[in-house]
């Protein structure tokens, strides 16, 4: 397949809009700014192998004891009980020394939710949010052109409800991607205070409340990581560092 010059970009949201890059086979970046993308980026930023995403907590649960292995995830913003980890990545970064070479197992509300969601098709998944928006652009557009796709930014929202903060994590990876191609990208730039933005949105304010105060300002940087997260046989690992062979794309029924 030759070189796409110009790729089509698009923002779409939550199961619904992952399901739509799926169909479509696009490189599909999911954005859970607050907090999965932060996590899972986090953790193979301080060293972890691998972070498998799975649904459940009972799928999250079957991985305790095996070795090399850490579990971690939350439901309504609370770390599971029994769990090595929260959804923190504050609290990956305190704690990376023991996820060195490991392989974090991850469930969360949402942004583990539309990660099966997208893989209900023949996609190219990363992980994406303002942390490593710059990063994730520039990997994206370099498979989006290698294989001829389109890549969808999907914000994965709350319980498929709007979430002001995935959309500002979309739209710093838009505008980067604007950049690289000097191809406008319609949507509002990303914003230029994005602590108080992320602050002031509900999933913030639930967390302020359960303790996690840190967490928020910590996923509020920007272009903090170089680390892409790509989901390579059912785990998250870091784009570049792994051979990547073009997917085969399936032929139009």
């Amino acid at each position: 397949m030759g070189i796409k010059a110009d790729v089509k970009v698009d923002i779409l949201f939550g199961e619904a809009g992952a399901e739509e890059a799926a169909r479509r086979e696009a490189v599909t970046v999911v954005i859970d700014a607050l907090r999965a993308s932060a996590t899972i980026t986090t953790a193979l930023a301080v060293g972890a192998q691998k972070v498998v995403p799975v649904g459940t907590p009972e799928e999250a649960r079957a991985y305790l004891g095996r070795p090399g292995h850490f579990v971690a995830g939350e439901r309504r913003g609370m770390k599971l009980p029994g769990f090595h980890f929260g959804n923190s990545p504050t609290e990956l970064v305190r704690h990376g020394h023991l996820l060195r070479g490991g392989v974090l197992v991850l469930t969360t509300t949402n942004g583990t939710r539309v990660v099966r969601a997208a893989r209900a098709g023949n996609t190219v998944i990363l992980a994406g949010t303002t942390l490593n928006a710059g990063a994730v652009a520039r990997a994206a557009l370099e498979m989006a052109r290698r294989e001829g796709r389109d890549i969808v930014l999907v914000a994965a929202g709350e319980d498929e409800a709007h979430a002001e903060e995935d959309f500002a994590g979309a739209r710093c990876i838009a505008g980067h991607l604007e950049r690289l191609q000097n191809t406008p990208v319609a949507c509002e730039p990303c914003p230029a205070d994005l602590a108080s933005l992320f602050a002031e949105t509900p999933s913030a304010q639930e967390l302020f409340e359960l303790g996690y105060r840190d967490d928020v300002f910590f996923c509020a940087r920007r272009d903090v990581y170089e680390v892409v997260p790509w989901l390579k046989n059912g785990g998250f690992v870091a784009y570049g560092t792994h051979q990547a062979a073009p997917i085969p794309r399936r032929r139009a029924e």
